[in-house]
């Protein structure tokens, strides 16, 4: 780990003197043309031009910080590398299919996560020559300029980067008032983090799951620039977990950000990380080490429920008996637990529990089998 480094200012130096080199990098295959191109998995182009970014980007990175874990869009996933206690998260062309088409809305996307954080970040966008960047504790900024988000409290007339369609669906409750809807759509999902924090536009909503590298990079950037950027539950986002992704997305300043987090919670998501009950808030504990991950099953349930008196632990209703999931390790039953607790904290009566199962039973034998 490298002297005086807890401001990340060395690391964010060293982020955007890569992003500038790859930018340039990137840029000479658009120049060359015939880009080789193919999919990775369905209707998720990749081309040439990304691995050799990534390539290049992780050279430089782990020879500056050998000691630092590696995330990437474009590198298999390596468990051992990612349990590190700081990680580069990169995404080496972030709005591939724009890159594909000529357009310019692309960028190249990279940042510092420890203990699930991001903690500094940079987006260079080489054709729009605009090169954000961030560090904790230190502001937000735009090709050497500050920035920040807009101050907007009302969401009729709020500049919105978001699908036309989410907004006129009939399903909606109440329908959405009158906004700006951004034109052009960058294809980049950390472009568009980037333009609303540096005022360009009040909020961006994505209501289906994004990875940890579109994010990441961007995240820190909106923080510094005085905006939140979490789920469109509100939850912050918790990075580098088992399953390096998130449910949603929803930035902007923070009392636009409240009105249209209050607008869309009733929306069913799944967590990327949570299998048992998907739908419910993300745990926020801080995201477990890939080599803390036990191979032997201890089983522990998580219920809770409503209790007819607040110093002991005989429930009202059985029958009303909230299952949060089985679990193979207390660590893992903990997490659940916790998460199901912080959002009972205004209840004093509903409370949850850690049940450890010693031995179950097979009523069709009548064994008795230790776990």
């Amino acid at each position: 780990m490298p002297e005086n480094s807890s401001d990340f200012a060395e690391d964010l130096a060293i982020l955007r003197d890569v992003a500038k080199e790859a930018g340039e990098f990137a840029q000479s295959f658009l120049r060359r043309g015939n880009i080789e191109t193919w999919d990775k998995s369905k209707n998720h182009p990749v081309t040439e031009a990304d691995l050799a970014v990534n390539e290049l980007i992780q050279a430089r990175l782990t020879a500056a910080r050998p000691d630092y874990g590696w995330l990437s869009e474009e590198t298999a996933p390596d468990h051992r590398s990612r349990s590190k206690q700081r990680v580069w998260v990169v995404d080496p062309i972030d709005g591939t299919r724009a890159f594909m088409r000529g357009e310019p809305y692309w960028c190249i996307g990279m940042g510092v996560l420890e203990a699930g954080q991001a903690k500094a970040g940079v987006v260079h966008a080489p054709q729009l020559e605009e090169t954000y960047w961030a560090r904790m504790g230190g502001g937000a900024f735009l090709n050497n300029v500050p920035i920040g988000v807009t101050d907007r409290d009302a969401e009729i007339g709020c500049r919105i980067i978001t699908n036309e369609g989410l907004l006129t669906h009939p399903a909606w409750p109440e329908p959405w008032p009158t906004m700006e809807l951004a034109s052009p759509k960058p294809n980049a999902t950390l472009i568009r983090i980037c333009w609303v924090a540096s005022g360009r536009y009040d909020a961006v909503l994505t209501l289906w799951r994004k990875s940890d590298w579109d994010l990441a990079p961007a995240s820190i950037i909106m923080t510094e620039a005085g905006g939140v950027a979490t789920t469109h539950l509100g939850e912050p986002f918790v990075f580098n977990r088992d399953e390096p992704a998130q449910r949603s997305l929803l930035a902007a300043g923070k009392p636009l950000h409240s009105l249209l987090s209050a607008r869309v919670k009733g929306v069913k998501l799944p967590d990327p990380n949570w299998a048992v009950r998907p739908y419910d808030k993300t745990r926020t504990t801080e995201p477990q080490s890939m080599s803390e991950i036990e191979s032997k099953q201890l089983l522990h349930i998580v219920i809770g429920g409503e209790l007819k008196d607040v110093t002991g632990v005989e429930f009202e209703d059985l029958s009303a008996i909230d299952f949060v999931g089985a679990f193979p390790d207390y660590k893992a039953a903990y997490d659940a637990w916790k998460g199901a607790a912080q959002r009972t904290v205004d209840n004093a009566e509903m409370r949850y529990f850690i049940l450890h199962a010693h031995r179950l039973l097979d009523p069709e034998t009548g064994d008795h089998h230790h776990v």
